[in-house]
């Protein structure tokens, strides 16, 4: 057997320059390393010399190495290199500094939700190695680490198979799995799938709750009986709400827990929506055991009709004189057989007390007795009733006041009238004079009274109708009806709404109207509306309007702010529709569809130093750090994501418009501008066009120093948009998940409750350029503030 020592000062691997030993156990060592060829760090697993000495273990573990390579999932640590050197075999994966569950249990219990969330990301890997027909067997907090941006990464993945498909090792602790994490088939060693790593994650969720595991003793083997016979433990009253998983992940039959990763997601889902006050979007196992309200209801009904019935026909006999046969002991059990026949139609659920349903039967009477009483109390007008009120109410707001002996008389009809006052006809309201609104003229009280003695017809003589002639009859002169002219409004676009502002008629096309000025609006939603006076005096008027487009696609605008000066510069974005995400990186599998329903405004920059400072000094916060690289034009860095939605605030309210942060599927539509690849420029080259890292040549990074640019000082893209790519990555609304696997398919952003990371889109003047594509997207902490972070705004149309 050939030892090689596994010092850093002796270990020579082929193409890694070892750092430092991270970590060391029974089987192999951790060492940080730089990947010579990619320039990147890795964490380099070296198995132990005695195990590698065993040529059948080598082979397979080899074996089992290539498959685990093959497991490409965002929360599974990825694989870079596999190899053997000098009779080490070694493992190069990424390197993963944010420790484990296990560093963090050291600390106390989780928080519940991060928990779940842990679990989720979890969950969603054993999935994926499930549906490859593999099982981890080794799950525990110790093979649960971090990345950077926090989210949850399962590793060893596929040794503890290789070791147990190892018969000829014998060594002390090679056991396939730890005890305390064991599944109860696993403690018989029977034959495993999927759902024992489910068990083992359900042991790790209820130790992040409780900082203990459910079964404890001191030796292993009475831990593996408890695993077997105890009953599932109870979690603390203060978590009793995730008992119900508990109850799914712990169960001691396979066929009782979940089946499979996403189950455990989709009712971690169901429970986060339930936490967020939403209503779950579909039935999942978690709640599948409840009891459905309509099959309660007709439990209760067909109960109550049971009982009604028995006593109704006992009454009934007595009425008759028949003597009462003996009670029969099975009527009970009869009415309490209908109760379950439609119970059962529903999973079982856990017997509740009397109260619980004398409680809801005393309810239900209560609703239906509030809704009898108040269907009686309220009742409902016929149309024709409500528009003869409203005809009413009108005519008596339109009629004009009378004089009577020199004082204004209130009764809705004159009496002073020769006459009723009839409908207008269609000929007559079209011979209309204006109500002078102008600026100097103010109407007089006779005003009124004149425009309805002009606009009232005729009436036809009836005798019946007529008021008695009045002491001393005067004959009343006809006065000539004045020339009438047509209007006529031609607009675009045709659907746009037009009216004559100072009289009560809808405007007609070709309407008569007698000569005068009138006060013509044409409007439409997302237009200017204009707004002219007109003179009719002896000709017919054509008047063509065109509105302008208030915000079309493509068009720069800046709003106006009441302290002065003007907002960022924003440009309008067209709906459509785009896939969003990219399946062959990490964080933004899988790839889906996308639609985006309405127009919106995007800042065509990240907002500058500038921009932040004015709103940084009104509000009285302090300025942030320019990190000796410049403010002015230069985006704004060191702000983190509550301050970009102080700032958003703030210019709402200076510019009466509704500002806030783009939600993802909004930036990476803007970003990508109609182009399906990871850069807007296609496949040429990044010169000119981004400020990054490596694969740029940015003039703002050299060896030794990196800047951001000033904003606009690249290319623009297709939609108008500077520095999509670098520059400094930017904040958005969405709280940060590890894929889109419960991706939306709209443009509204995902919000959990006690959100704690945010996605950064775009990446940033530090990242290569392969991290400053479209697609790219990484997490950071709401309240944290970073030199490479900034933000640029969305503006609601």
């Amino acid at each position: 057997m050939e030892v090689v020592s596994s010092g850093t000062a002796s270990l020579e691997i082929p193409g890694y320059q070892i750092l430092k030993k991270i970590n060391q156990g029974g089987m192999s060592t951790v060492y940080l390393a730089t990947q010579r060829s990619m320039g990147r760090q890795v964490a380099l697993k070296v198995m132990s010399p005695v195990l590698n000495a065993d040529p059948i273990f080598s082979e397979r573990f080899q074996r089992e190495a290539n498959i685990v390579g093959q497991l490409s999932h965002p929360n599974i640590v990825a694989i870079h290199d596999i190899g053997r050197y000098r009779s080490l075999n070694y493992i190069a994966m990424d390197y993963l500094p944010g420790g484990s569950v296990a560093d963090a249990l050291t600390k106390g219990a989780i928080e519940p939700l991060e928990a779940l969330h842990i679990t989720r990301q979890i969950a969603m890997a054993l999935d994926h190695a499930s549906n490859k027909g593999y099982v981890h067997r080794d799950l525990k907090p110790e093979n649960i680490l971090f990345r950077e941006d926090g989210s949850a990464v399962l590793t060893d993945f596929g040794v503890a198979r290789a070791v147990a498909r190892t018969t000829r090792m014998t060594n002390t602790g090679m056991v396939v799995g730890t005890p305390h994490y064991m599944s109860p088939e696993q403690a018989r060693g029977a034959a495993v799938d999927g759902r024992a790593d489910l068990y083992s994650l359900g042991v790790v969720f209820y130790e992040m709750l409780t900082s203990a595991v459910p079964f404890q003793a001191e030796e292993a083997v009475a831990i593996a009986i408890k695993h077997l016979t105890d009953p599932i433990p109870r979690l603390p009253a203060r978590h009793s709400l995730y008992q119900g998983l508990i109850d799914r992940f712990l169960a001691k039959d396979p066929d009782q827990r979940f089946q499979r990763g996403l189950d455990v997601v989709d009712a971690i889902d169901q429970l986060l929506a339930a936490l967020d006050g939403k209503t779950p979007a579909s039935t999942t196992k978690m709640n599948n055991t409840s009891v459905r309200v309509s099959s309660l209801l007709r439990a209760l009904v067909m109960t109550l009709y049971g009982t009604l019935s028995d006593r109704l026909s006992a009454r009934w006999a007595r009425w008759r004189d028949k003597p009462l046969h003996q009670q029969n002991p099975r009527a009970e059990q009869q009415t309490i057989m209908r109760l379950q026949q439609v119970m059962q139609q529903a999973a079982p659920v856990k017997r509740r007390s009397w109260l619980f349903a004398a409680t809801l039967l005393g309810s239900i009477a209560l609703v239906w007795v509030l809704f009898s009483l108040f269907s009686n109390k309220f009742q409902w007008q016929s149309e024709s009733g409500l528009v003869n009120d409203a005809v009413d109410l009108t005519s008596q707001m339109l009629l004009p006041p009378t004089y009577v002996d020199g004082a204004i008389s209130n009764d809705s009809v004159p009496a002073e009238l020769p006459g009723p006052v009839n409908p207008l006809t269609t000929s007559q309201t079209n011979q209309l004079r204006p109500v002078l609104r102008t600026e100097s003229a103010a109407p007089t009280p006779a005003a009124p009274a004149r425009v309805v003695e002009e606009t009232a017809a005729e009436p036809e003589t009836d005798d019946s109708l007529q008021s008695p002639p009045p002491t001393e009859p005067e004959e009343i002169a006809a006065e000539e009806a004045p020339p009438t002219y047509a209007l006529k409004v031609s607009a675009k676009p045709r659907d746009a709404r037009i009216r004559v502002m100072n009289i009560v008629p809808r405007y007609t096309p070709g309407m008569a109207l007698e000569p005068g000025r009138y006060d013509i609006e044409v409007s439409k939603a997302g237009f200017s509306t204009v707004r002219r006076w007109i003179e009719i005096t002896a000709a017919d008027v054509n008047l063509a309007v065109e509105l302008e487009r208030r915000f079309f696609p493509g068009k720069s605008f800046q709003s106006p702010l009441k302290s002065g000066g003007k907002g960022p510069a924003m440009v309008v974005v067209a709906p459509g529709t785009f896939t969003m995400g990219n399946n062959r990186r990490p964080f933004t599998s899988p790839a889906h569809k996308v639609s985006i329903a309405r127009p919106y405004a995007i800042g065509t920059h990240e907002v500058t130093f500038d921009e932040y400072d004015r709103f940084a000094k009104a509000a009285g916060h302090a300025l942030p750090a320019d990190e000796g690289w410049g403010r002015g034009s230069r985006p704004v860095i060191n702000v983190t994501w509550q301050d970009a939605q102080r700032y958003a605030k703030w210019l709402s309210g200076e510019s009466g418009q509704k500002y806030r942060l783009a939600s993802e599927a909004e930036w990476e539509f803007a970003a990508r501008a109609g182009t399906e690849g990871p850069f807007w420029w296609g496949d040429g080259s990044a010169r000119g066009k981004a400020n990054c890292r490596r694969g740029c040549a940015s003039e703002f990074n050299s060896l030794f120093t990196v800047a951001t640019a000033p904003v606009g000082n690249y290319k623009a893209n297709p939609y108008g948009l500077y520095d999509t790519s670098g520059n400094v990555g930017e904040w958005v609304q969405d709280c940060f998940l590890g894929d889109f696997t419960n991706h939306r398919d709209d443009a509204r952003p995902v919000q959990l409750k006690n959100c704690k990371l945010r996605v950064i889109r775009g990446g940033s003047m530090r990242e290569p350029l392969r991290n400053i594509s479209s697609d790219y997207r990484t997490g950071l902490s709401e309240k944290a503030t970073s030199k490479e972070v900034g933000f640029r705004l969305v503006m609601e149309l």
